[in-house]
C-alpha cells in the first residue's frame, strides 16, 4: 500500500510540471527501438514485448527473463540522417528469491563530423563526432498477488568536444491476470505502466539557465494473448497464438508527442511470427524535420529456432 502511495503521489506531482520540454534529444528518447518485435507490433514499450533493452522499454518486464541472458543490436540510420547508428549492448540476471537485475548501454552517433576552431579565429584545430550514451541501471522484483515493479537509474552522457553527464529515474508496473488456463487454451491479460524522469530532471552542459528538461513520459497499455494447444498435431508447445496489445503515450512536461498504438502478433507452433501495427504521435520538432504528426503502419516477420 504504501508502494502504490508512493507513485500516486510521483504521478501527480508530474502532471502539474511546466511544459518544459522542447524535444531535446529525441534520438533518443523518441527514435530506434532495438527490439524487433516492439518496433513491428506499434513501437509498444509498456507490455512484455521486450524483457531485456529496458532502457526504453517498461522495467517491470525485466522480471521476465530468465537466468544470465546478454544481448546485443545495431540500427540504422535514423529519418534526416542517413548515416547514423544505434549500438544497443546489456546484461541481465535473474535469481527467483532476490529479482532481476541489468545493465543496458545505448550509443547513438549522429554520422556526421565536425570540426574544432581555436578561439582566437576560424582555423580548424581539430574534429569530433557528436553522439550520445546512455547507461541505463535496472532491479526488477515481483511482489506476489500484486504486480511486478521495476526501476531504472540512467547516466545520460552528450559527447560533443567535451563530454556532459545527467541523469534521471523512472518506474514501472507490470500485472499479468490469468482469465483461463488449461490443457488445450490459455487466456491472459497483461497491464502495464511507465513513468520516465519522475522528477522532471534536466541536462545542463554549461549554463544552469539553458538547461534542457528530459521528457516525462508516461505510457499506460493493455494486452490479451491467446493460446490454442492440441497434443495429437503437436506436442512441443502452443499450436496458434494470438497476441493484440495497446498502448497510450503522454509526455507530462509537454504538449507534444502524445501517442496511440496498437499491435498484433500470430504464431504458429511457436515458431514463425507474423506481426504488424500502428501508431499515431503528434510530433513537433525545432529543427529540420518538423511535422505535426508522426503516422505509420509497422510490420515484421520473426522465427523461434531451438537448435
Amino acid at each position: 500500500m504504501k508502494m502504490i502511495i508512493f507513485l500516486l503521489v510521483v504521478f501527480l506531482s508530474n502532471s502539474t510540471f511546466p511544459q518544459t520540454y522542447t524535444d531535446f534529444a529525441g534520438e533518443i528518447f523518441f527514435g530506434r527501438l532495438p527490439s524487433a518485435k516492439s518496433e513491428a507490433m506499434g513501437r509498444i514499450l509498456t507490455l512484455n514485448f521486450d524483457p531485456y533493452f529496458v532502457l526504453q522499454s517498461n522495467p517491470a518486464n525485466l522480471i521476465n527473463t530468465t537466468g544470465i541472458s546478454v544481448f546485443y543490436a545495431i540500427s540504422s540510420p535514423l529519418y534526416g540522417y542517413s548515416d547514423a547508428t544505434y549500438n544497443y549492448a546489456g546484461v541481465s540476471y535473474h535469481h527467483p528469491a532476490v529479482g532481476a537485475f541489468a545493465f543496458n548501454f545505448l550509443r547513438f552517433n549522429y554520422g556526421v563530423s565536425l570540426n574544432i576552431t581555436g578561439e582566437g579565429g576560424p582555423q580548424v584545430i581539430g574534429t569530433y563526432e557528436p553522439s550520445i550514451d546512455l547507461y541505463t541501471l535496472t532491479y526488477s522484483i515481483e511482489i506476489k498477488d500484486w504486480f511486478a515493479f521495476g526501476i531504472n537509474a540512467n547516466l545520460f552522457v552528450a559527447n560533443h568536444n567535451e563530454s556532459y553527464t545527467s541523469s534521471f529515474f523512472e518506474l514501472g508496473l507490470s500485472r499479468k491476470f490469468i482469465l483461463v488456463q488449461n490443457s488445450e487454451f490459455k487466456d491472459d491479460i497483461i497491464i502495464g505502466t511507465q513513468l520516465k524522469n519522475i522528477f522532471n530532471q534536466s541536462f545542463t552542459a554549461i549554463d544552469e539557465a539553458q538547461s534542457d528538461a528530459f521528457p516525462s513520459i508516461f505510457r499506460i497499455g493493455v494486452s490479451n494473448s491467446i493460446e490454442y494447444t492440441d497434443n495429437e498435431l503437436y506436442d512441443k508447445s502452443y499450436l496458434i497464438g494470438l497476441l493484440l496489445g495497446l498502448e497510450y503515450q503522454d509526455v507530462l512536461n509537454s504538449g507534444i508527442r502524445t501517442a496511440y498504438k496498437a499491435g498484433t502478433e500470430f504464431s504458429i507452433l511457436d515458431i514463425i511470427f507474423l506481426r504488424g501495427g500502428y501508431y499515431h504521435e503528434t510530433k513537433i520538432d525545432y529543427g529540420f524535420n518538423s511535422k505535426d504528426k508522426l503516422e505509420e503502419f509497422t510490420y515484421g516477420f520473426g522465427l523461434n529456432l531451438i537448435l
